[in-house]
């Protein structure tokens, strides 16, 4: 009976979910000009005054479809190369403009922004998005998913943000001259620097503007209250009075040269401090085929991962953060659902060593991958990474392939195919090795309004062995409006599926996972809303029944002013497959074939992130298996404006189980300094008792023309425990040099 009650919900929500049209009607004719422009925060140029004005803002936060307080006008022109647009944003505080700092791609509702979303294909899918805040500070995003997932949902936060990637970077100039009580924008996008289908004249587009003096979050459109401010089906519409022009051949060269030293204390992996140097190639071959080279890519620069802390019986989830698999990520990673991924390009470039237990970086010597839209309804994707060979483990260079098909069906609606394939290949002569490939076939389904939303995937996986038994199928049934949300999770994982390349954390499983949540919002007062969530799990393993089962029940208030509070109430049952230490001592392990029950409760709350000064406080105190846990956690940010931004947080959580206990802490200390928008200096310091370790990063970054950088990154890592507390366990200096160049 289990096993139907998740097809009997998606097939009712089917068939009871109305679609109905509520896509905004505004629309504007976009007027060409052959006049010079001079990016200067002066509307001077004759052509501004003659383009249609986009204004009339409405109000999303802190209430929504009422005319906003503030006025935004916006213009946009465009020639024979460029878009133009100019914004002039009125403030009530005026010059009062808070930031977390001067770097590119800044991120938060913290931020005083505009920003401004281009739906090329006009196919509420994906977008371009281009953002700006009062001291000209720049960010550039990939919107995918129509825009329609949440902040931290799918999963949680810490699988990042797939949707909304604001890693892929791209050239456009801005301009920004503060006024007394207003401040204007002026931006120049080149055509290459977007992808649009050749013939296309409509586009779907929208402004939203962030004001952080008076909490005011506007859109040009009305998008009610609990929807993303980027859904793209809310979106208006531009429309160019003449066709547009071929955007050209994109072709964009970064080549690097660095150098590295590398000193580790306790294994043999000592490199000396010398000189490397590799390529990556951007080449526009279409106005929507991209085709990106990287040789001997370095990654040296990438931000170093946040530590954390795991409670559970599995491998954390890291996001992606190398830019080299940003552009068209959805295509690639966004199959399967966040339990059950077939495909995480994070495999790419780590392997295990299993004389050190622990995993490794195994060098990429060159990747490609073409990818972006053909035709009207197709989008393709394919990648191809190649690894060096690694005879300290007598490991053979390994190869990544992936090949994506995605068709569009009905208004907003994807059917795709992939097939992943890893193997090894001898470096000699390349003749093939063992293999590792998963194929599957995935619908994902979304009503116009965005209000009902489904997946459903079957994949497979095949190796060498001809191993049988190697299947897993699973999806969802989403529907959402601003008070109510109904969601159902769903998926089969079979006894030998293996997706190598891909992120799974259980197998022999059958997952459902139901959940409700209603929010009421007061007419008056200082709740803007507030209301209960239901959440349920389990999971039914063929042999032993349901080996984990969980009750969530919470309420949460949000405040007009954007703190939340959060309450919860969660029971837990849990059978272990395997023994298990949930101490991470080692004195006690709780034996394999044992259940336990046991109840938690916690209060979050996070105050008004809009201030200079913000915090979040958690605690969560109750059962913990055949024990006790009580958990707390305290994060503090402070900024000052605009130079430098200072994160604190500190974790604690005290297991106590019959035979043993432990205090597993985590602390980190991260320090942002802007020295004006080209040099910055970060520094993250952290500390985890779990994982033994202390860390020290520290990069200075001279952003010395757009797009091109020099790095110099230091890293430490030290014990943290007992005798070896801080003695050194590596150390890391890098220097790297890249420089963008246009064709």
């Amino acid at each position: 009976m289990k096993l139907k009650t998740p097809f009997v919900i998606f097939f009712f929500l089917i068939l009871f979910s109305s679609p109905y049209f509520s896509f905004s009607s505004k629309k504007i004719k976009v007027y060409k000009t052959d006049l010079d422009i001079v990016l200067d925060g002066v509307l001077d140029e004759k052509f501004w005054l003659e383009c249609e004005l986009i204004d009339d803002f409405f109000q999303q936060f802190p209430d929504d479809s009422i005319q906003s307080n503030l006025i935004t006008e916006v213009r946009i022109a465009y020639t024979d190369q460029r878009i133009f647009l100019s914004g002039i944003m009125y403030d009530s505080v005026p010059k009062k403009y808070l930031i977390n700092s001067l770097k590119r791609d800044f991120g938060g509702p913290e931020n005083e922004s505009v920003t401004f979303t281009f739906d090329t294909y006009n196919d509420q899918k994906n977008a371009f998005n281009f953002g700006i805040t009062p001291y000209n500070v720049q960010r550039e995003v990939l919107i995918s998913e129509g825009g329609t997932s949440t902040w931290g949902g799918g999963g949680g936060s810490s699988t990042g943000l797939s949707w909304f990637n604001s890693s892929w970077n791209t050239r456009w100039e801005s301009f920004v001259k503060k006024y007394e009580d207003f401040w204007i924008v002026e931006i120049s996008i080149p055509f290459k620097s977007l992808r649009y289908r050749k013939d296309s004249r409509i586009w779907g587009f929208n402004v939203w503007r962030n004001n952080v003096a008076t909490n005011e979050r506007s859109n040009w459109t009305t998008i009610p209250k609990g929807y993303n401010m980027y859904n793209l089906s809310y979106a208006g519409k531009i429309e160019f009075d003449s066709q547009l022009p071929l955007s050209g051949k994109n072709v964009v060269l970064i080549p690097y040269i660095s150098g590295s030293g590398f000193d580790d204390k306790i294994g043999q992996e000592d490199k000396k401090f010398n000189p490397d140097f590799g390529l990556d190639l951007k080449v526009g071959l279409t106005s929507s085929l991209n085709l990106d080279i990287a040789i001997n890519p370095d990654f040296s620069q990438v931000e170093v991962d946040e530590q954390r802390t795991n409670l559970t019986r599995f491998e954390l989830l890291y996001p992606e953060k190398r830019e080299f698999f940003i552009e068209n990520s959805d295509l690639f990673s966004d199959v399967g659902d966040y339990r059950n991924r077939p495909f995480f390009s994070r495999r790419i470039g780590i392997t295990y060593d299993s004389t050190q237990e622990q995993y490794i970086q195994n060098p990429i010597i060159f990747g490609a991958k073409l990818s972006g839209k053909i035709g009207e309804n197709y989008r393709v994707g394919i990648l191809n990474m190649q690894t060096q060979k690694l005879s300290s483990i007598n490991q053979q260079g390994i190869n990544y392939g992936m090949a994506v098909v995605e068709r569009r069906i009905f208004s907003n609606s994807r059917l795709s195919t992939f097939l992943i394939n890893k193997q090894p290949l001898n470096n000699q002569n390349f003749v093939p090795q063992s293999f590792n490939r998963v194929a599957g076939i995935e619908l994902k389904l979304l009503s116009d309004n965005t209000n009902f939303s489904s997946d459903i995937y079957y994949n497979k996986s095949f190796d060498d062995q001809q191993t049988s038994d190697s299947y897993s199928w699973g999806g969802n049934a989403v529907y959402t409006n601003s008070k109510i949300r109904v969601t159902n999770y769903f998926s089969k994982v079979s006894e030998n599926y293996n997706p190598e390349v891909g992120f799974i954390n259980r197998k022999n499983v059958f997952f459902y996972s139901p959940s409700v949540r209603y929010l009421f919002y007061p007419d008056v007062g200082k709740v803007n809303n507030h209301g209960p969530e239901i959440d349920y799990e389990f999971y039914n393993h063929p042999r032993y029944g349901d080996t984990d089962r969980k009750l969530e029940l919470q309420y949460s208030i949000t405040l007009n002013n954007s703190s939340r509070f959060s309450f919860d109430y969660e029971k837990s049952y849990t059978f272990l497959l395997e023994k298990f230490d949930p101490t991470r001592t080692g004195v006690e392990y709780l034996p394999a074939e044992t259940d336990y029950d046991y109840s938690r409760y916690s209060v979050d709350y996070t105050s008004n992130r809009q201030k200079p000064f913000y915090f979040t406080l958690n605690s969560k105190v109750g059962g913990f298996f055949n024990g006790d846990i009580y958990s707390y956690g305290l994060s503090i940010n402070y900024r000052f404006v605009p130079h430098v931004n200072i994160d604190f947080s500190y974790n604690n959580n005290k297991i106590k189980l019959p035979y043993a206990s432990s205090d597993l802490a985590s602390y980190s200390t991260k320090v942002e300094v802007s020295f004006n928008t080209k040099l910055f200096l970060t520094t993250f310091f952290q500390y985890n008792s779990q994982i033994d370790n202390i860390n020290l990063n520290t990069r200075l970054q001279w952003n010395f023309k757009p797009l091109s950088d020099i790095y110099l990154v230091y890293t430490d890592n030290y014990f943290a425990k007992g005798s070896d507390l801080f003695n050194l366990k590596n150390r890391s200096l890098a220097l790297k040099f890249n420089y963008w160049i246009n064709l």
